[in-house]
């Protein structure tokens, strides 16, 4: 069952990801949770502390979700990675990427929200990177630099779904993942020669 808390999170999450967290305004975000002002402040001192709860919550959830197969795979690591690279079920690229769009809209504006866009990030980053560490135990992926080849796959990743934003076309999003692939499969250790 939603909680209140849950109720006012998810309707910042949303509100935030869709106006920014300047465009977001606190009598919307109230009214799509079904709560009183008096009911937000048992849970958070002001839109800024609520917001910033939501975002790491529901984008943690978003990596957990994505990329938590990877604790109990034994093998396939970079299948699966592509399967969930070109699944476009789960990107949005009218709003495109909270992370992105955050960064972009407040880093340089508020400290609380760089610290907290640059720790989302690293998470980011730090899966990809386990991903990429446990294909070369696997004998799929050659020894490598992860950190390296996960910055630049996070890179390329935020470009393809900025560029599908700025096109509107979810392909230019699938022709960078294609490409994407195509570099990750160079450093392929193949079994059959």
């Amino acid at each position: 069952m939603e909680t209140t808390r849950d109720k006012l999170i998810n309707a910042t999450f949303d509100e935030v990801y869709s106006h920014g967290f300047q465009g977001a305004s606190l009598g919307d975000i109230l009214l799509k949770a079904g709560v009183h002002k008096g009911s937000m402040y048992h849970f958070f001192a002001s839109k800024k502390e609520m917001a910033l709860a939501a975002l790491r919550e529901k984008v943690l959830q978003r990596f957990d979700e994505r990329y938590s197969y990877v604790h109990t795979c034994e093998k396939g690591y970079l299948e699966e990675f592509y399967i969930r690279l070109r699944d476009t079920s789960v990107r949005d690229f009218k709003r495109g990427c909270p992370i992105a769009n955050v960064v972009q809209e407040m880093s340089n504006i508020d400290e609380d929200f760089n610290v907290l866009m640059k720790s989302i990030y690293e998470v980011f980053r730090g899966n990809i990177k386990t991903i990429l560490d446990k294909a070369i135990e696997a004998g799929e992926l050659k020894p490598c630099d992860t950190k390296k080849l996960a910055l630049f796959i996070t890179s390329t990743l935020e470009g393809a779904i900025l560029s599908a934003k700025a096109t509107g076309e979810e392909q230019d999003y699938l022709d960078v993942i294609e490409e994407l692939i195509v570099h990750i499969e160079e450093k392929r250790i193949r079994s059959d020669g």
